[in-house]
């Protein structure tokens, strides 16, 4: 998927606020797809980018505010080397459940 402009338009009529316009310069199959799979679910494709681009802004703000948490936490840091054996144990205990299943 390539993006190739990014404009900003006004709907005088429509809507007080300015809306955002993104083009996209998409191969056919792959815009069929994404067709299909709107009409199959009762929406647009102009609704599915906006949700999608709706949750990447989202998963960004959480992202950004658990990285800020981590860096504001009042603990000690762990030591390297407790560290590292926390996490061996934890990939010891996931091999032992994947060998069980």
């Amino acid at each position: 998927m390539w993006f190739y402009a990014f404009t900003q338009i006004t709907m005088a009529d429509t809507t007080p606020e300015p809306t955002q316009r993104l083009n996209v310069d998409l191969p056919k199959s792959q815009y069929f797809a994404l067709k299909s799979y709107a009409l199959h679910n009762e929406t647009t494709v102009s609704q599915l980018v906006r949700d999608s681009l709706r949750g990447i802004v989202e998963y960004d703000i959480w992202f950004k505010a658990r990285v800020h948490a981590a860096q504001v936490d009042p603990r000690p840091a762990i030591d390297p080397q407790k560290w590292d054996v926390i996490r061996a144990e934890k990939l010891a205990q996931r091999k032992a459940l994947a060998d069980k299943a």
